[in-house]
C-alpha cells in the first residue's frame, strides 16, 4: 500500500492528467470532491486527422491545427476550489463537401451547401471556470462555458462563419452520510452568422442551397446573391442531478436532460424564419467504484426535429405556418469496466469497453430516410513507472466495430441530381462500415525546477475500415506543470 501510495503521488505531480489509481477515485466526481490536488498546466500541441476518404464529407477529409492549452485546479480552502480552462485553436479543415456552415453536427440537416466544396481556415477560443464550495452539509457552486469560433474560405464561394456560444451552471446540493446529491441547472445562448460571398466574377459557377435534408431545399431563396446570409440563433436548458462518493469511494450516478432550439433566418430578408431545429438529449450514468476500479454504463438518447416555415409570397415575407418535417432519433450505450495493480513500483490498468450506437434519420416528405446500428468493443492498458528523475505513462488500445445492418431510402430527386443521391449511398456505406482500431498515447514528464515538471505528450490513433479506407488521428504537445 505505500509503495502504492507514493507511486500514484508522484504521477499525479509529475505527468499531465491522472495516475491510474486517480483514475479510479476521479471516475463521477464534481469538482468539490475531485482528488487531485492542486494543479496548473499549459500545453502547446499540433493536431493532425488524414482519411483518404471522408467519413462525413462535410467535416472534410483532414485536419491541420495548432492548439495552447491552459488548465488550473486549486483549493482556496478546504471547503472551497475553483477550476478554470482556456484554449485557442488555428488550423484548416481540407476537402470540406456539401456543407458551409460551422458546428454540423450541431445544425445538420438544416445548414448552407455549396457543391463546390474546398477547405476551411477556422480559429477558435474557449474559455471555461467553475467554483464549487460546502458550507456545513450544504453544496453550491457555479460555472461558465464560452466559445468563440470563426470559419471562413479565401476562394468563392466564400463562407465567413462567426459563432458565439455561452453556457452557465448553478449547482446546489447536500450531504447525505457518505455521499453527496446535486442538482444543476443550465442555459446556454447559441448565434451563429453565416455569410458567403462571391469575389471573383469568373468564381461564380455554384449555387448557394439552403438544405432541407435528404436533397430538399428552399427554392424560394436558394441561389440568389441576396439569400445567401444566414443567422442562427438558439436557445437551451439543461437540467442534472448528480449522487457521489465524498471520499471517493462506493456507488455513483448521474441523470442529465439538455434542450436547444436553433431558429434558422434569412437577415437579408426581413429576418424571414426557413427552419427550426430542436434538439434533445437524455444522458444516464452510474456504477460502483472502489480505490483501484471501477465499472459504469452509460445510456445516452438524442432526438433531432426539424421544423419548416410556411412563407407567403409578399415583399414583407410573413409566415403563414410551420410544417414537422424532419425527425432523427439515436442511442449511445456502453458498460466500461476499469482495474489497477502496482507490482513492483509500477501501476499497471486494463480498460475493457463494449458498446452499442443507433440512429434513424427520416424526412416525411419525401419519404428519404437513412438509418444504422452498430456494435463496438475495445480494450485499453496502461502502464506508470520512473526511472530516476523521469516519469513515464504509456496507454494503449486496440478495437473495433461491427456493423449491425443500415438501411437507405433515397428520394426520387435532389437539388444536385446523380451527383448527391450518389453522396448519399456513399455515406450510408461509409458509416455502416466495420472497423478495426489502434491508438497510442504517452506522457513522458522530468523536472527542471523544484517545483516546474517538463512533459511530452504523444497520441495517435489508426482506423482501418473493412472497404480499405483509413483515418488517422495524431497529437502532439510539449507543456509545464506546476
Amino acid at each position: 500500500m505505500k509503495k502504492r501510495l507514493i507511486l500514484s503521488l508522484f504521477l499525479a505531480l509529475a505527468a499531465p492528467g491522472l495516475s491510474a489509481q486517480d483514475r479510479a477515485r476521479a471516475e463521477g466526481q464534481s469538482l468539490l470532491f475531485f482528488p487531485e490536488g492542486d494543479v496548473t498546466a499549459a500545453e502547446a500541441g499540433l493536431r493532425l486527422r488524414s482519411e483518404d476518404d471522408a467519413l462525413l464529407p462535410a467535416e472534410g477529409k483532414g485536419l491541420m491545427q495548432g492548439e495552447f492549452r491552459a488548465r488550473a485546479r486549486h483549493r482556496l480552502d478546504s471547503l472551497q476550489r475553483v477550476e478554470g480552462r482556456v484554449s485557442y485553436e488555428r488550423g484548416v479543415k481540407r476537402s470540406v463537401n456539401w456543407n458551409s456552415t460551422s458546428d454540423w453536427r450541431l445544425l445538420a440537416p438544416y445548414v448552407t451547401v455549396d457543391t463546390a466544396g474546398g477547405n476551411l481556415q477556422r480559429e477558435q477560443y474557449r474559455f471555461y471556470a467553475r467554483y464549487a464550495a460546502r458550507k456545513g452539509r450544504i453544496l453550491y457552486g457555479a460555472a461558465a462555458d464560452y466559445r468563440a469560433l470563426q470559419e471562413f474560405r479565401a476562394v468563392d464561394p466564400r463562407p465567413r462563419n462567426i459563432v458565439a456560444d455561452l453556457q452557465v451552471h448553478a449547482d446546489g446540493g447536500l450531504l447525505a452520510g457518505s455521499h453527496a446529491l446535486s442538482l444543476e441547472a443550465g442555459y446556454r445562448r447559441y448565434s451563429q452568422h453565416n455569410d458567403i460571398e462571391f469575389r471573383d466574377p469568373l468564381g461564380n459557377n455554384t449555387s448557394v442551397i439552403h438544405d432541407l435534408g435528404f436533397g430538399r431545399f428552399s427554392e424560394r431563396f436558394s441561389g440568389a446573391r441576396s439569400s445567401v446570409s444566414v443567422r442562427f440563433k438558439g436557445n437551451g436548458f439543461s437540467a442534472q442531478a448528480r449522487w457521489e462518493p465524498v471520499r471517493g469511494t462506493g456507488s455513483f450516478g448521474r441523470a442529465g436532460y439538455s434542450l436547444i432550439r436553433v431558429d434558422r433566418h434569412l437577415p437579408e430578408q426581413n429576418e424571414t424564419p426557413v427552419s427550426r431545429l430542436l434538439r434533445q438529449e437524455l444522458s444516464l450514468s452510474g456504477g460502483v467504484k472502489g480505490i483501484d476500479r471501477f465499472l459504469r454504463a452509460d445510456l445516452t438518447l438524442r432526438l433531432k426535429q426539424g421544423t419548416e416555415f410556411i412563407v407567403d409570397q409578399t415583399s414583407a415575407f410573413g409566415t403563414l405556418g410551420r410544417l414537422p418535417i424532419y425527425r432523427e432519433p439515436s442511442l449511445e450505450a456502453s458498460l466500461t469496466g476499469f482495474r489497477e495493480w502496482v507490482h513492483d513500483g509500477t501501476a499497471w490498468s486494463l480498460e475493457p469497453r463494449v458498446g452499442y450506437s443507433a440512429l434513424r434519420a427520416r424526412s416525411l416528405y419525401p419519404g428519404a430516410g437513412l438509418g444504422y446500428g452498430r456494435a463496438s468493443a475495445s480494450v485499453s492498458g496502461s502502464t506508470a513507472f520512473r526511472r530516476g528523475d523521469w516519469a513515464f505513462r504509456l496507454d494503449g488500445t486496440l478495437g473495433g466495430a461491427l456493423s449491425l445492418g443500415h438501411g437507405l431510402e433515397l428520394p426520387a430527386s435532389a437539388w444536385g441530381g446523380e451527383r448527391y443521391l450518389s453522396a448519399l449511398e456513399h455515406l450510408a456505406g461509409r458509416i455502416s462500415d466495420h472497423a478495426v482500431q489502434a491508438g497510442f498515447r504517452g506522457v513522458i514528464a522530468h523536472p527542471v525546477g523544484k517545483d516546474l515538471r517538463l512533459y511530452f505528450r504523444p497520441e495517435a490513433t489508426f482506423t482501418w475500415f473493412l472497404q480499405r479506407h483509413w483515418r488517422l488521428v495524431a497529437y502532439g504537445a510539449i507543456g509545464i506543470e506546476f
